[in-house]
């Protein structure tokens, strides 16, 4: 049943026009390209039907982080222009950003060409993450992520640090030495926390030296319930149906840090624990070494 489903939502996105299978044809407000830093932003064709089953989908993260803004698949411009500063900054040239779009093709094409990633990490872990996204379109089932393999970013909602904290992946990626195994051991259960704990980190680093109070307090207050899901998500997926009531609790308790660093006086950007993602002194061009 769950497989007939979705076939029928995965058919529902190719038939309604959702994306275009080759995404460079798509017209000059779908997808842009900034010469200085080569990073391609591409956004998906706009669909009532999609996007409202998505907004729905979407429920139990606007819940987790309160915040209807979360997998709302309507990403405005203002954030597209926070994360593209932000890669900018941190020399993440040649990068992707895809915005509410749904395209295997184009994904594939950056999975076949991605030369930081050793051929062996790509076509083994890197081709099991492209069918999970083929299988299970982010489209319609949301949830920011960054795929090292293709080295894109893929946006639904509408919350600037949430999705600086996924860009800041890319960020830690470049930083690595063998970023191809790297990647590959950050697929593993809880050893994934490492990622995402240092991309948190470098996401409210960032707000603290950059943003203004209000989007400082915006950064605690959507990082910390979004860090603690992801806790909770892996600890509760032991047992069986578990994760998805492990990430709410986890949410809970995130906004629980929040209110009682509020009682305290604190409410700057500070970072969660000894992992941090601090990458002033990093060549970039180390990046271009595969493993």
């Amino acid at each position: 049943m769950k497989l007939k489903l979705l076939l029928v939502l995965l058919g529902c996105i190719l038939l309604t026009g959702c994306h275009s299978i080759d995404h460079r044809s798509q017209s000059a407000v779908m997808s842009s390209r900034d010469a200085t830093t080569e990073i391609l932003v591409d956004r998906g064709h706009p669909n009532a039907v999609i996007d409202g089953l998505g907004w729905v989908v979407g429920t139990p993260t606007k819940l987790a982080l309160w915040d209807r803004r979360a997998d709302n698949h309507d990403v405005s411009p203002q954030t597209e222009a926070a994360l593209v500063q932000y890669m900018a900054q941190n020399g993440l040239s040649g990068s992707m950003v895809r915005i509410n779009q749904y395209d295997p093709w184009g994904e594939w094409e950056r999975l076949t060409s991605n030369k930081r990633i050793h051929p062996g990490w790509r076509y083994t872990v890197g081709t099991y993450n492209h069918l999970k996204y083929v299988l299970l379109p982010g489209r319609i089932f949301g949830g920011d992520w960054y795929n090292p393999f293709t080295d894109s970013t893929h946006v639904y909602s509408d919350i600037v640090p949430l999705v600086i904290s996924r860009a800041a992946y890319a960020k830690d990626i470049r930083a690595q030495k063998q970023p191809g195994t790297y990647a590959a051991t950050q697929e593993l259960p809880f050893i994934n926390m490492v990622h995402t704990t240092r991309a948190t980190n470098d996401a409210l680093k960032y707000a603290a030296q950059y943003g203004t109070a209000q989007e400082q307090a915006e950064a605690n207050r959507i990082l910390s319930p979004d860090y603690g899901s992801s806790w909770g998500g892996q600890i509760a997926s032991v047992l069986p149906f578990g994760a998805p009531f492990g990430r709410l609790a986890g949410a809970v308790v995130g906004h629980a840090t929040n209110q009682l660093r509020k009682r305290d006086g604190s409410n700057s950007s500070q970072p969660l624990n000894e992992y941090h993602c601090d990458t002033a002194d990093i060549d970039w061009n180390r990046g271009d070494q595969n493993d």
